[in-house]
């Protein structure tokens, strides 16, 4: 991928203009006391990053809604760059045979995909944007939060490439299905670490 013209060129279908607008607010909004759920497409607050240096900084948050349903946030530069994305999906489920005396909910968010544009030396990887980190966290931390108002129970599963097992385990991720006989690559949240998670670098 390259920038052109202080814009993304995306495998996928632009952002609809319409939805590429200022902030409908002044100053820093953070979500710490929002409802992400409830909140229109667009640029729905601000998260707390930094730059490669150490210093401080704030990206956007852009809020979409795909056909089915899915939920895409971006994190975007004042230049509408995107740093980083992740997409949701609920999946609202009701306990199976094998759940029976179980207290677990098995309802969770899944995570489709999770990508970082600007750290070096990896497949998604945008040569010309600046570096920031704790960007996975963040988004990571945004699909917790839904997962919390969708009544799910912060619970979220998703499917690891080889190359990010490490950054999910060590933000408190566990394999689901343990080898050597399940698919190493499936991972969960459980119940232990999902507080620690809301809170890694500050939070939201």
């Amino acid at each position: 991928m390259k920038i052109q013209n202080n814009s993304l060129i995306k495998l996928y279908s632009p952002v609809p203009k319409k939805f590429v607008t200022q902030p409908a607010f002044k100053g820093v909004q953070t979500l710490t006391q929002c409802n992400i759920g409830s909140m229109p497409e667009g640029i729905i607050g601000k998260v707390r990053v930094k730059k490669a240096n150490g210093e401080e900084a704030y990206l956007d948050i852009m809020k979409l809604v795909g056909i089915s349903g899915d939920e895409i946030y971006q994190l975007r530069t004042k230049m509408g760059h995107i740093i980083g994305e992740i997409e949701i999906r609920i999946k609202k489920l009701l306990p199976s045979y094998f759940d029976l005396g179980s207290t677990e909910n098995p309802s969770h968010i899944f995570v489709e995909f999770l990508r970082n544009y600007s750290k070096k030396g990896t497949p998604y990887h945008v040569e010309g944007l600046e570096e920031y980190k704790n960007i996975g966290t963040r988004l990571m931390q945004i699909a917790q939060r839904r997962s919390d108002e969708s009544g799910c129970e912060g619970n979220i599963k998703l499917i690891s490439k080889d190359g990010s097992m490490d950054f999910y385990e060590k933000i408190g991720l566990a394999k689901e299905d343990p080898e050597p006989w399940g698919d190493p690559h499936l991972y969960y949240l459980p119940t232990f670490a999902k507080e620690s998670l809301s809170r890694l670098s500050g939070g939201l």
